[in-house]
């Protein structure tokens, strides 16, 4: 078939034919992409781009929505473990689909009887199913065993400086904290686009950067009683000119080296304590270092949100001075972008750099020299793709299905009942 059709030119059967075709062949594409897709989380390809997970990086790079992104790097991780489920994903005869159902609950022991299901079946059976069988195969809470109570503890670490939590929640409050580690990481990665954050992810995997989100919110939206230095982020400044004066360091915490100095005195929500020859305090700063009020909203109202390429971050952004303020740098808007906690910190940790081209303009730089460029275009040869899959039966993804419905309740408790059998 031509790849133009004018309407009433072909029959309804050979457009019919050419749909199935093309969709065994989008499989086998989609299957390939998927294990590149594998090998390249594997390997990390994404983190030399400075962003947070493969799933940034294909909906930077390859213009997949967010949640899409992270649904295909799930999958692309469990193929890697189901070898007869990617044989037949890459044959054209089961769809991304029934591969994305089957991925949550299949393993190397049941992935044979799941992939005779969905040769034989409709997708919309198989995502029932595969459901419904993750549901029976919950492993369910003993009962008649209390609570253990809330306990918690904290330190600095004596080797790096670093702060330990561990910690201990009741379920009904540990459910709360995980709804407000997930409403934190909501608004920590919410871009501009209301599609940009995934409303349906589940609580982070590492709740840490969450809980620096939280803490800023509570910093920013209460005062500190006059009383409690403790509830305040107070950073003693040493005087390197002034003998026996201690090198920099948290109230009460531990010492700062020059970079992280640099780095902690580029956000709002602190206060710095400056002392003399005696020991005295005599410098009590608040906001002087940084943007006033009216600076500020010129900056979000240029910048809009984190100026990294491929972040979009529109929440706790930090007015970064991209000469610093140590080495001479102005606190004007040649000098300043927003950056978000997160690339603030890889910026001080050396994982990129930022260039001032002046007249507000900047450029972003890996450390090897390479430009991080805005989303690329995204081109390809459909064509091509279509050749390379030519082997592909036309009716290689039609299920062998007689019309019959799906007994969940039934076809369920068969299968597991067979798995453990078989264990």
């Amino acid at each position: 078939m031509s790849d133009t059709v004018e309407a009433g030119s072909v029959e309804i059967e050979e457009i019919e034919t050419e749909i199935c075709a093309l969709a065994g062949q989008i499989a086998a594409a989609s299957a390939q992409y998927l294990i590149l897709v594998g090998e390249f989380d594997t390997r990390r390809g994404w983190a030399a781009w400075e962003v947070r997970s493969c799933a940034h990086w294909l909906s930077w790079r390859a213009g997949v929505d967010l949640h899409t992104a992270r649904e295909q790097v799930r999958v692309a991780k469990a193929m890697r473990e189901l070898p007869l489920i990617t044989s037949a994903y890459l044959n054209g005869t089961v769809s991304y689909s029934k591969v994305r159902a089957m991925t949550r609950v299949a393993t190397a022991d049941n992935e044979a009887s799941l992939l005779q299901k969905a040769l034989d079946a409709p997708a919309a059976h198989i995502e029932r199913l595969c459901r419904g069988l993750k549901k029976a195969m919950r492993p369910t809470r003993r009962n008649g065993v209390d609570a253990d109570p809330c306990v918690g503890r904290w330190r600095w670490d004596e080797e790096d400086g670093s702060l330990v939590l561990t910690a201990r929640f009741r379920p009904e409050d540990g459910k709360r904290f995980l709804a407000a580690l997930t409403r934190a990481e909501y608004e920590r990665t919410r871009t501009d686009e209301e599609s940009g954050a995934d409303r349906a992810a589940p609580a982070p995997p590492n709740p840490v950067p969450a809980m620096i989100s939280m803490a800023e919110m509570m910093c920013s939206g209460l005062k500190s009683p006059v009383v409690s230095p403790v509830a305040e982020v107070l950073v003693h400044i040493g005087d390197s000119s002034e003998a026996g004066c201690d090198h920099s360091h948290f109230d009460d915490g531990p010492g700062l080296d020059d970079e992280t100095l640099a780095q902690v005195l580029c956000t709002a929500v602190m206060r710095t304590v400056g002392h003399g020859r005696l020991g005295k305090t005599v410098r009590w700063s608040t906001t002087a270092p940084h943007p006033g009020r009216s600076q500020m909203r010129q900056l979000i109202i240029r910048d809009r949100c984190c100026t990294v390429p491929g972040c979009g971050r529109t929440r706790f952004l930090h007015a970064h001075h991209v000469t610093y303020r140590s080495r001479g740098g102005e606190t004007t808007l040649d000098n300043l972008v927003l950056l978000c906690g997160e690339h603030h910190r890889a910026l001080h940790d050396g994982y990129f750099i930022i260039e001032a081209l002046g007249h507000q303009r900047f450029s972003f730089r890996h450390p090897s020299g390479t430009e991080m460029i805005h989303a690329p275009a995204v081109s390809g040869d459909a064509a091509d793709l279509r050749r390379r899959h030519d082997d592909i039966e036309p009716d290689a993804i039609i299920p062998n299905w007689g019309g019959e419905g799906l007994d969940l309740s039934y076809a369920t408790d068969v299968l597991i009942t067979n798995w453990r059998q078989a264990a």
